[in-house]
């Protein structure tokens, strides 16, 4: 899935990260180019990096 800076994402429930951050929703706030996105979570304001394919759309 093709994303870009500022797309509201959510963490897809059998991505391979932290049971915890499974669900989590946020906004990408930098892309790299090896496929790493940056998301800020909407409920702590806290920024974590997943690969893109454990993102979906929220």
């Amino acid at each position: 899935m093709d994303f870009k800076m500022g797309d509201i994402v959510a963490v897809r429930d059998d991505a391979s990260v932290k049971p915890q951050l499974r669900g989590v929703k946020g906004t990408i706030v930098e892309m790299i180019d090896n496929g790493q996105v940056r998301v800020r979570n909407d409920s702590t304001g806290n920024d974590e990096w997943f690969p893109a394919n454990a993102l979906q759309q929220a």
